[in-house]
């Protein structure tokens, strides 16, 4: 009977011992990722010299995600445009989407021809008649 007595205690006595805490998540990092674009409009002014636009719907993220500013490059008659959002990666947020509705200026002469836009996956074709 005082073996068993004794196991328990010492088992008991074990269990009281400092816990071990996990190791703690870095509350700094940040994830990046593309925001979701819904649509994407062309809209050439009537000006000289021609101006082109994108006006680009879609959604950033939840409460903590924030948009980072647009990335824009162009090769040859194709314009792409990277619209990018950043979140804390352990926050906890609210479920609130924040839409992302903007006029993108796109930077370069719009000589006539065809071109092509891609913002993010959407790709979208138009011409510019003179």
């Amino acid at each position: 009977m005082k073996w068993i007595f004794l196991a328990t205690w010492i088992v008991l006595m074990s269990a009281c011992g400092p816990a071990i805490a996990p190791a703690p998540v870095p509350t700094d990092q940040l994830l990046i990722s593309p925001i979701q674009i819904d649509s994407v409009e062309v809209l050439i002014a009537e000006s000289f010299p021609v101006q082109v636009f994108a006006h680009v719907r879609g959604i950033v993220g939840d409460g903590c995600s924030e948009a980072l500013p647009v990335q824009q490059t162009r090769a040859g008659n194709t314009i792409t445009i990277v619209i990018n959002r950043q979140r804390p990666a352990q926050a906890i947020c609210t479920q609130i989407a924040k839409v992302f509705d903007q006029n993108i200026r796109l930077v370069g002469d719009f000589p006539p021809g065809e071109y092509v836009l891609k913002v993010n996956a959407v790709e979208k074709k138009f011409r510019v008649d003179q």
